[in-house]
C-alpha cells in the first residue's frame, strides 16, 4: 500500500491554542493503513480537545479506509466456537443493561414519532435495516462506494454516494444521525452546518462518538480503541462535543455517557506494554476474555464516574427561527 499523505495540525480545532503531544508512533492495529501518527492534546484548561497531528491529507485519506469494516455485515474475524463465545459472554457481561442496550440499539429514539431519518455516513446499513423495521423512513449517506453498493443491494435502502457537504439534497429530514462518523472528518463544523441545512424546523440530531474521558482511555492508554489512528481526526468529551454543537447552531437536548461497548473496546484494546502484530488479523479467546472482563470492571467504574463510558451520547435540537433571533 502506498503511503498516506499528511498535512500538520498543531492548532486545537475548538478553541485555537496549541496542543502537547500525548502519543507518538502509533500505528493501525485493526485495518493496516500505513504510517505511524501521533495524537495532541490542548493545553488549554476549559478544553483538553485531543486530535491526530500529522493527519491524513482530505485527498489521501480514502487510503485509511481499504480495509475498514463497513465493506461488509459481519466480523470476518470471528469464526466457528469464538463468535459463540464471545456471543454468550457478551450477554452475560450486559446483564443489568439490557434496557439501556437496546435504547443504544435504536439510537434512542424510543419516545421520538417515527418519521423520515438519515444517518450520516450509514456503513453496512445494519442499523438503518433496524430503524426501517420500526417504522422509519430512512435514508443514508456514505462516502464508500464498497459500503454503499452493499447497503443498496442487499439492503435495498436509499443511500446518497459522496460527502453530505457536496450533495444537493433538497429533502429534509425529521431526525439526522451520525454514529461514530464526526470524529473522522477534518472539519466537524462544516459537516454540522450540513445536517442543520437538512434537517426540518425542530429536528433531531443524534450523535455517538468515542469519550477520551473514558475508562479504557485511562486504561489503555495509547493502544485504546478509541483512537484508531489514522482514521480518527478529533477525539471529544461530553464538553467539547456540546461546545462544538453549540457554535454550530444547535440547542443541546441531552448530553451523556454510555458503557454498553465496554466488551468492544476491552477486546480491540491493549496495553502500550502488550505484543502486538502490526495488524491484528483474528481475534482470540484471550482477547474475548478481555473483551469479558473489561465490560465488568467498565461497568463498574461507571456506577463510580457517569463520565466514563466508552461513547458520547449527544441529542440537539435544531432551534426555531423564532428561538434563534431572541
Amino acid at each position: 500500500m502506498f503511503p498516506i499523505t499528511t498535512e500538520t495540525n498543531v492548532a486545537c480545532y475548538l478553541c485555537g491554542e496549541n496542543g502537547t503531544i500525548i502519543y507518538r508512533n502509533c500505528v493501525d492495529h485493526l485495518f493496516g493503513a500505513p504510517g505511524e501518527w501521533s495524537f495532541r492534546k490542548c493545553t488549554a484548561i476549559n478544553c483538553g480537545h485531543i486530535w491526530l497531528d500529522p493527519r491524513p491529507h482530505v485527498d489521501d485519506i480514502g487510503k485509511a479506509y481499504q480495509n475498514y469494516y463497513t465493506h461488509d455485515a459481519n466480523d470476518t474475524r470471528l469464526t466457528g466456537w469464538l463468535k459463540i463465545l464471545r456471543t454468550v459472554l457478551h450477554r452475560f457481561s450486559l446483564l443489568g443493561l439490557h434496557r439501556e442496550r437496546q435504547r443504544y440499539k435504536r439510537m434512542y429514539l424510543d419516545d421520538i414519532v417515527h418519521g423520515s431519518l438519515l444517518e450520516v455516513g450509514c456503513g453496512n446499513g445494519k442499523r438503518l435495516n433496524r430503524l426501517r423495521n420500526l417504522g422509519w423512513k430512512v435514508t443514508g449517506q456514505e462516502i464508500d462506494p464498497v459500503a454503499y453498493e452493499f447497503v443498496t443491494h442487499n439492503l435495498g435502502i436509499l443511500v446518497h454516494l459522496g460527502a453530505l457537504e457536496s450533495l444537493n439534497i433538497s429533502e429534509q429530514y425529521d431526525v439526522i444521525l451520525m454514529s461514530h462518523v464526526i470524529e473522522h472528518v477534518h472539519d466537524p463544523a462544516a459537516l454540522l452546518a450540513s445536517c442543520f441545512r437538512l434537517l426540518k424546523q425542530d429536528g433531531l440530531i443524534v450523535l455517538l462518538t468515542p469519550n477520551v474521558d473514558s475508562y479504557g482511555h485511562r486504561k489503555f492508554r495509547a493502544g485504546w480503541r478509541g483512537l484508531e489512528p489514522p482514521r480518527h481526526l478529533h477525539l471529544f468529551t461530553s464538553k467539547t462535543l456540546t461546545r462544538l454543537m453549540q457554535k454550530s447552531g444547535f440547542q443541546c437536548q441531552k448530553s451523556w455517557t454510555t458503557p454498553i461497548t465496554a466488551f468492544g473496546i476491552g477486546q480491540n484494546s491493549f496495553v502500550p506494554t502488550d505484543s502486538v502484530t502490526k495488524q491484528q488479523q483474528s481475534i482470540t479467546y484471550r482477547d474475548i476474555f478481555r473483551g469479558f472482563w473489561f465490560q465488568l470492571f467498565a461497568r463498574i467504574a461507571f456506577v463510580l464516574n457517569k463520565q466514563s463510558g466508552e461513547e458520547c451520547v449527544l441529542i440537539a435540537r435544531k432551534q426555531r427561527i423564532d428561538t434563534e433571533l431572541k
